[in-house]
């Protein structure tokens, strides 16, 4: 591997950490699992501790 093959692969890991970062902050896994029926009660309250 090249030293700027490495660059832009670190520059895709950083795009991906951002847009799971985006996701958390936007309370994307409360909305994703909000209406899956049948989740115990103790999993919805961690989701929402996550988003």
């Amino acid at each position: 591997m090249t030293e700027q093959t490495i660059e832009v692969e670190e520059l895709e890991i950083d795009k991906q950490v951002n847009l799971m970062d985006q996701f958390i902050a936007d309370g994307g896994f409360a909305k994703a699992f909000n209406d899956v029926p049948g989740l115990p009660e103790s999993v919805v309250e961690s989701l929402k501790e996550v988003s």
